[in-house]
């Protein structure tokens, strides 16, 4: 073990991360070593230091905030791929490979060869059935209307790509399904985006479906879509933590009074919840609306008391 090596590990040891082995030799290292005792003697002094610091609690807001912000960036993140997944997508991995195995090169034109005759025979009508390949070919410029049926749960929405085209059917039917989905988070009609929310809320027990309506929740513009969007998912608020949370953050930071009523009435049943409750200690002390402000005091109240 040498002086680098501790200086650069002295942190970890103060915090008790290093195993027991390397956390012994450290020790046995700064017996012998003047310069990393007075490192290590300069670490103890500034944590002392910063200990001695008032701790600042972190507002409910920011802390929901922070929590739908890194639930996305882990929803959206590239996940770790497989030894064989760097093969398929590594150009330089498969010239290498290439370059020593002239087997591999002949695997190479054979599957090439194959993928030709695959796009030709999709391209020549053999792939798809014909109306689902004309929906995935389909570049949508904006849902213009949906329809219920009466007394059903079969829907006419229609749609425009380079021409206006519509397609009918019911809600159960995935092609149906992912036309609502792709309505509700479009900024095209605000009566489309509502009729979409719900009809989706019919079908929330699906994550995607949820997904869809959370979006709704958080990113809509118009508030009656937000609050289609918050009854079809409050249903979840104790099962599913992203809905919590969008629920915590329509509760903290909606524009419209009416969606973050309906935000503190769903959160009740999970009142418990630290975030929720720091939350509603926060509206109960200091929010602008007497009403916000009574409902948080009256669901606190609310809560056993511990002894």
């Amino acid at each position: 073990m040498n002086c680098d090596w501790v200086q650069q590990n002295v942190s970890l040891y103060l915090y008790n991360e290093l195993a027991d082995d390397a956390r012994h030799e450290l020790e046995q290292h700064i017996q012998r070593c003047k310069d990393c005792a007075a490192e290590l003697a300069a670490q103890q002094e500034f944590q002392a230091q910063m200990n001695a610091l008032p701790v600042e609690e972190p507002s409910a807001s920011f802390l929901a905030s922070a929590r739908m912000r890194l639930q996305e960036a882990l929803e959206t993140a590239e996940q770790h791929r497989a030894w064989y997944h760097r093969f398929t997508f590594d150009p330089t991995a498969w010239l290498r490979q290439m370059r020593f195995s002239p087997a591999l090169a002949a695997v190479l034109v054979i599957v090439g060869f194959g993928g030709g005759l695959g796009t030709m025979y999709h391209a020549l009508g053999g792939g798809a059935k014909p109306q689902q390949a004309a929906i995935q070919g389909a570049s949508i410029a904006g849902i213009t209307s949906i329809d219920r049926q009466p007394n059903s749960n079969n829907f006419q929405i229609r749609y425009d790509r380079l021409l206006p085209d519509s397609l009918q059917g019911s809600i159960d039917d995935p092609k149906i399904e992912e036309l609502l989905k792709y309505a509700a988070k479009s900024d095209y009609n605000s009566g489309v985006r509502l009729n979409s929310v719900d009809a989706l809320a019919g079908k929330s027990s699906d994550p995607s479906v949820r997904e869809a309506l959370l979006y709704a929740l958080r990113y809509d513009t118009n508030p009656g879509v937000r609050l289609k969007a918050l009854d079809g998912v409050n249903s979840y608020v104790k099962q599913d933590i992203r809905v919590r949370n969008a629920v915590l953050g329509s509760l903290l930071d909606d524009n419209n009074l009416g969606v973050r009523s309906g935000a503190l009435h769903a959160l009740e049943p999970v009142r418990a919840d630290s975030s929720v409750r720091m939350a509603l200690q926060q509206l109960a002390k200091d929010d602008p609306s007497d009403y916000i402000r009574t409902e948080s005091k009256r669901v606190l109240d609310s809560m056993p008391t511990i002894d």
